[in-house]
């Protein structure tokens, strides 16, 4: 019950794709085949828009391209994946791999529900030589005393800062003026901003766990201690609320509420995902990019490093417990090893806008899509903003939802507000322990 109460939080963030198609996959060892005599395997993803078409086509080109094996991709809405898929594999009546993120995916590898795939990157046949370190270290995980790695890179998207081009050219800035640090974003985002004509930024109030890692000491640290509570957060959230109080961006937004704003013309910056590429041009917003700059902050990220403000969408192929038979799991690594293929990944970048997992894809590759191109040379600097969680994952979001929200939008105590979210992560980092 802890764990269905994660996943409904966790996956509420994501936004619900088009009805689910039903089916089962190779459960107990039974390995279903079909009409021709191929292995069929089933797939759950996603993706309803012009990522799912792309995907559907990489899809049925593997299925064109050998005898020996049928994908069975079938569309679930994200939050069907997140609350029946654990009932639905262990009644071996789900599928046999997935996609989700690797924020809830740490705990589904150390409960049993997904396999680690530690031997598809042991064997050089499958190229994982060509997989980004950095993409491919957020889904290796401790599991009983070993480090495995547990998932393949799927789409991997780093956040950016977006802006009007019209707008920046107008307050007299060239890219020259690019911020190298978080003070001199927010430095920028002043000069860009006409009253409550323009906003400098459409800066959501919410999911700001990157911001508080690259700029404080995050939430809890690489060994599972609570860090939220210190001067550097203190630092950080009287810092937004001034900026807020300034009038440089809106409070109360989400980031769908962000993302309109700059799209509509009242914004002149926002930070999101490589989407925001496509839904700009089909609002006629001129656009361009740039990496989201670094903060002081003083969390240590699991490579060592500090400051990153780039958080990242992390979505992984996942091999589920259901899968016993041998001939279904090389099926899934064949599929794997096609999908992060050279040309396969242009064609997913392309048509999706995710940026590609295998580095030996070009700018070149990437010209019809050159911001994709672009965001790309990000990723090495991003990080899933709450990982490293056995569950819990949806408790913690609220949390810090709460303590960002109420520092950006009320005169509260910002000292009793991380007094408050302290003592509530600490006790779900200790209740997940426990499990």
């Amino acid at each position: 019950m802890k764990m269905n109460k994660t996943l409904a939080a966790a996956l509420a963030i994501v936004t619900a794709s088009t009805l689910g198609l039903s089916g089962c996959g190779s459960a107990g060892g039974d390995v279903k085949k079909t009409a021709d005599g191929k292995v069929q395997i089933t797939m759950w993803h996603g993706f309803s828009e012009a990522d799912g078409k792309t995907l559907e086509g990489i899809v049925d080109s593997f299925n064109k391209s050998q005898d020996k094996y049928q994908i069975d991709a079938q569309l679930q809405p994200w939050t069907t994946i997140g609350e029946t898929m654990v009932t639905k594999v262990t009644s071996g009546d789900g599928p046999d791999f997935v996609t989700t993120g690797a924020d809830n995916g740490q705990g589904w590898s150390i409960d049993g529900t997904f396999q680690c795939v530690s031997d598809f990157y042991d064997d050089p046949a499958y190229e994982t030589k060509n997989y980004i370190p950095n993409v491919v270290d957020q889904i290796t995980f401790d599991i009983d005393g070993s480090q495995e790695k547990c998932a393949v890179p799927m789409g991997y998207a780093p956040t950016a800062v977006w802006y009007n081009t019209d707008m920046w050219k107008a307050a007299g800035l060239t890219e020259a003026d690019y911020p190298k640090t978080w003070d001199q974003l927010l430095e920028v985002a002043k000069k860009l901003t006409k009253g409550k004509q323009q906003y400098g930024i459409a800066l959501p109030d919410v999911t700001m766990a990157p911001f508080l890692k690259g700029n404080g000491s995050g939430l809890y640290t690489t060994e599972g201690k609570v860090s939220v509570n210190t001067p550097e957060n203190k630092a950080f959230l009287q810092q937004i609320r001034e900026f807020y109080k300034g009038g440089y961006s809106l409070s109360g937004m989400d980031e769908t509420a962000a993302r309109e704003s700059f799209e509509s013309g009242q914004s002149a910056m926002v930070i999101v995902g490589p989407w925001e590429d496509q839904a700009a041009t089909d609002k006629g917003i001129p656009h361009d990019v740039f990496q989201v700059p670094n903060g002081n902050g003083t969390y240590v990220f699991p490579n060592g490093s500090k400051g990153s403000n780039t958080g990242s969408t992390g979505l992984y192929w996942w091999v589920t417990s259901q899968v016993k038979d041998d001939d279904v799991k090389k099926g899934i690594y064949e599929f794997y090893k096609w999908y992060n293929n050279h040309d396969n990944q242009i064609i997913w970048s392309l048509g999706s806008a995710y940026p590609p997992n295998n580095t030996t894809v070009t700018e070149e590759d990437l010209s019809e899509r050159p911001l994709i191109a672009k965001i790309s040379q990000y990723t090495d600097n991003s990080f899933i903003p709450i990982a490293g969680l056995k569950g819990g994952f949806g408790d913690v979001l609220a949390t810090v939802d709460t303590l960002t929200s109420n520092a950006a939008r009320t005169d509260d105590d910002i000292q009793g507000l991380l007094d408050e979210a302290e003592q509530k992560i600490s006790g779900y980092l200790e209740e997940y322990a426990e499990d």
